[in-house]
């Protein structure tokens, strides 16, 4: 069957590939000013294993047209460019546990995030060895970057909302049995309560934030007035 002029065309590459077909659209003309001759110029939108499959990805496209570039984005591209955005917004707690969970995503590094799909995502997970509210972090940030992604036409399905963490939810391979303060250690904690480190060790027992948490603490942050001390 041919195809309306100007619609794009299926071309099947030489070489031994997953996916020898190249998709592509048609996006203007060049012409030749010795030989007076005019030439298509192309965006390449995908690569498909069949050429039905690449008619498909053609037929797709002009139902819903995309950004060509926006679309040969990789995992670290939307990475880099979302964390440009959210970074400055955040505090450096939340930037160190984003940077962390993209620590372990190394393998969906270079692949382009719109062919990511949600068994390469779930593989994360299965195979980082991390305990449950690490796990559940790293599902934070694929969350984040969908939503930047189909924001911005880079994608159009959000895969990240079907990984599944719960299974990991009661198994801990990093679990630290911690033994909590009994009453009497803190009766003495309040006995030396005038020592500044021991006030610190009483702070972080009553309010139950993270010692990550305390020391990015400034003094622009406290509220001194009707301040009960110690």
């Amino acid at each position: 069957m041919k195809l309306p002029n100007g619609y794009g065309s299926v071309m099947k590459m030489s070489g031994k590939r997953r996916k020898p077909y190249m998709v592509r659209v048609t996006t203007g003309w060049t012409i030749d000013p010795e030989k007076g001759t005019k030439k298509q110029t192309y965006n390449v939108i995908g690569y498909a294993e069949t050429k039905q499959e690449g008619l498909q990805m053609l037929s797709d496209y002009h139902q819903n047209p995309f950004d060509t570039k926006a679309a040969k984005m990789t995992f670290t591209d939307v990475y880099n460019a979302w964390s440009e955005a959210k970074y400055p917004t955040i505090s450096k707690s939340n930037v160190h546990g984003y940077t962390a969970s993209y620590n372990v995503c190394g393998t969906l590094y270079n692949k382009t995030f719109r062919d990511i799909r949600l068994a390469e995502l779930q593989n994360v997970i299965d195979t980082c060895g991390k305990n449950y509210p690490t796990l559940r972090k790293i599902k934070v940030l694929f969350n984040q970057l969908y939503d930047y992604a189909l924001k911005n036409d880079i994608c159009n399905k959000d895969y990240s909302e079907f990984v599944d963490i719960l299974k990991y939810k009661d198994k801990n391979p990093n679990k630290v049995e911690r033994d909590i303060f009994s009453k009497a250690e803190i009766d003495r904690l309040w006995e030396l309560k005038d020592d500044p480190f021991y006030q610190t060790v009483l702070m972080l027992i009553y309010n139950g934030c993270r010692i990550s948490e305390l020391l990015d603490l400034e003094k622009k942050m406290f509220i001194l007035k009707n301040s009960i001390s110690m």
